[in-house]
C-alpha cells in the first residue's frame, strides 16, 4: 500500500471525461479524465486502448474508428468514476451524440448498479451525467457494406458461448475474424483450436487507479462486456470489418436480485435492453446499421449448452472458470469449484456422457457434496443465484431436473442430495423444458446471421 494519505472519495464532486488523444502509427488512443472536487487536488487519470493495426498492407482506416471514440471513452471512464462515484460525470469531450449520452446514463445506472449495491450507494443510481462538449450529429444511417457484412468480427472469450458463435459463422461460410482485448492464454487456446484469424487489442488501466485503490478508493464491478464490446466495434471499423457478433444469450437479462425496487443484474452489459441501447448508440455515432448484435440473443445458455455438445474440437480449449482468469500460468483451467464452474458442469450434463464432461472440466462435480450449497443457490433454493456470469434459476433447475432423470447422472451424491431438497425435481416440468429449448425474443439482423443461429446443433 502507498504511504500517501488515506483517500476520501467525498471529497470528489464531479468526474470529467476530458481528452482524447490518437497516435495513428502506433494503433494507441489515449483518453484522459480527472476526478475533481471543492477542497480536493484533482486526480488525473490517463487509459490506452492498442488497436491492431492492417498487417496486409491496406490503410487502416482512422477516419471510421475515430467516430466511435467518444462513446467508447465516455464508457471506459466508469472505471475511474466509480473511484469516488460522485454525483456528476462530466463528458467534456466533443462528438457524443444524444444517444450515445443515453447509453452512458444507462449504463451508469445499471450496469455500476451491482457495485452501488455492495458498497451501499443507492444516489450512484441517480448520477447526473452532463455533456458538456460539442454534441454529436446523429448519422443518416445506412446498411454495412455488402463486402464488409460478410467479414465479421467475432470477440471470443474463452468458454463455450463465443465457441458456439464462431462455430455457427463458419458454417454458415462467413468470413470470420476472432477477437480479445488483453487475451489471456485460455482465449488464445481457443483461437487457436478454431483455426481461423485471430486478432487482440490491449488494454491499459492507469496504474494510479489501483494505487488510490490501495488507500481507500470505492472498486467493484464495472460493465466490462460494454467496454470490450466498443473496444470490438473500433477495432472492426479501423480494419473494415463487418459487424462486431457478439456470444450474449437471452438468459443475461435475469436479475440477480432487487434492491429498494432496482433490479440489479451482474451481467446487465450482455443483456437484450444493453444489446439495443448499445446498437442505437453506435448506429447514431457510425451511421451504419447492423454493426453491433449477438448471434445467440434468442437462446437459452440450456440451448447452447447443446449447441456446443454438437462440436468437439474445443473441448480441451475452453475454460469457463473466473478464478481462472484471475491467475497467471500458461494452462489455467477449471477450478472445478466457483459458481461459474458449477453452473457450466451443470448445464453441459443433460447433453454429455460423464466421461466426456469429466474430462473437459477435470473432476466430477456431482460427486462432490460439499458443492451441494452452491447447485441449490444456482436453483434459487434458500438463496438469490450468485453474483456471477450464471444462467436463469429455470435453466438450472431443469437441467438439475433432467440430471435426476437419467441415467447417466441419477445416482450422482449431488443430484441426489438436491432431489431430496426439491423431490419434484425426478417429476420434471415438460412446459418449462419446452420453453427453454425455444427461440426468444431478438432483435432484427442480417438474414445471413438470421441463418447461421441454426447451422450448428441444437437438443439432442
Amino acid at each position: 500500500m502507498s504511504n500517501r494519505g488515506a483517500f476520501v472519495p467525498s471529497d470528489y464532486g464531479s468526474f470529467r471525461f476530458v481528452g482524447i488523444e490518437v497516435d495513428e502509427a502506433s494503433g494507441a488512443i489515449d483518453f484522459s479524465y480527472e476526478l475533481a472536487g471543492a477542497d480536493a487536488a484533482t486526480l488525473p487519470f490517463a487509459e490506452r486502448i492498442m488497436l491492431a493495426l492492417p498487417d496486409d498492407g491496406r490503410n487502416a482506416e482512422w477516419t471510421a474508428a475515430r467516430d466511435i471514440l467518444p462513446l467508447l471513452g465516455a464508457v471506459l471512464g466508469l472505471s475511474y468514476y466509480k473511484a469516488a462515484a460522485p454525483p456528476r460525470y462530466e463528458i467534456a469531450v466533443d462528438g457524443l451524440t444524444d444517444a450515445g449520452a443515453i447509453f452512458l446514463r444507462e449504463a451508469l445506472r445499471h450496469g455500476l448498479a451491482e457495485f452501488a449495491y455492495r458498497a451501499g450507494l443507492p444516489a450512484l443510481l441517480e448520477t447526473e451525467v452532463v455533456v458538456t462538449g460539442a454534441r454529436g450529429e446523429a448519422r443518416a444511417s445506412a446498411d454495412l457494406p455488402v463486402e464488409r457484412l460478410h467479414r465479421p468480427l467475432a470477440p471470443v472469450g474463452g468458454g463455450k458461448d463465443s465457441v458456439v458463435t464462431v462455430e455457427s459463422l463458419r458454417l454458415a461460410g462467413l468470413d470470420v475474424t476472432q477477437f480479445s482485448v488483453k487475451p489471456n492464454a485460455i482465449m488464445r487456446r481457443v483461437a487457436e483450436a478454431a483455426e481461423l484469424p485471430f486478432i487482440a487489442a490491449d488494454r491499459r488501466i492507469d496504474p494510479a487507479l489501483l494505487e488510490l485503490n490501495g488507500r481507500g478508493a470505492l472498486n467493484g464491478h464495472v460493465p466490462v462486456t460494454a467496454m470490450n464490446s466498443l473496444i470490438a466495434v473500433a477495432q472492426a471499423r479501423l480494419l473494415s470489418l463487418g459487424p462486431v457478433v457478439m456470444s450474449n444469450e437471452n438468459s443475461a437479462a435475469e436479475p440477480t436480485m432487487v434492491w429498494n425496487g432496482e433490479p440489479v443484474n451482474h451481467q446487465w452489459s450482455k443483456s437484450l435492453d444493453a444489446e439495443l441501447l448499445l446498437a442505437a448508440a453506435i448506429e447514431a455515432q457510425t451511421g451504419e446499421r447492423g454493426g453491433y448484435f449477438s448471434l445467440l440473443r434468442p437462446f437459452t445458455e440450456l440451448k447452447i449448452a447443446g449447441k456446443f455438445a454438437a462440436t468437439d474440437r474445443y473441448d480441451h480449449a475452453i475454460v469457463s472458470c473466473n478464478r481462472a482468469f484471475r491467475l497467471s500460468g500458461a494452462e489455467p483451467g477449471w477450478c472445478g469449484e466457483c459458481a461459474k464452474c458449477q453452473f457450466v458442469f451443470l448445464v453441459l450434463s443433460p447433453f454429455m456422457s460423464r466421461e466426456r464432461l469429466v474430462g473437459i472440466i477435470g473432476t466430477d462435480m456431482f460427486e462432490t457434496p460439499a458443492l451441494v450449497d452452491g447447485f441449490a443457490s444456482l436453483l434459487g433454493i434458500d438463496a438469490h443465484k450468485p453474483f456471477e456470469c450464471v444462467g436463469e434459476e429455470a435453466e438450472s433447475t431443469v437441467a438439475m431436473s433432467l440430471a435426476a432423470r437419467s441415467a447417466e447422472w441419477g445416482q450422482s451424491a449431488v443430484v441426489r442430495a438436491m432431489v431430496e431438497r426439491a423431490p419434484e425435481l425426478l417429476d420434471g416440468d415438460p412446459a418449462l423444458e419446452a420453453s427453454l429449448f425455444s427461440d426468444r425474443e431478438a432483435p432484427t439482423i442480417p438474414a445471413i446471421y438470421s441463418s447461421a443461429r441454426n447451422v450448428l446443433g441444437a437438443r439432442s
